[in-house]
């Protein structure tokens, strides 16, 4: 089994779509996603507290 061969060029465009996803995906957050994360670790932090 050989090893995959990737060229140079190919890893800066590669970067560049990766972070272009991450910029359209980010435009995409809603504000209901942001509460349910809000509330998510709110949750996490309550549940880590010793009798809580």
């Amino acid at each position: 089994m050989g090893l995959i061969q990737i060229e140079m060029s190919a890893i800066a465009e590669l970067g560049t779509q990766v972070a272009m996803h991450g910029a359209v995906r980010l435009g995409e957050v809603s504000v209901d996603d942001v509460f349910e994360l809000i509330v998510g670790v709110i949750v996490l932090v309550v549940e880590m507290i010793p009798g809580g």
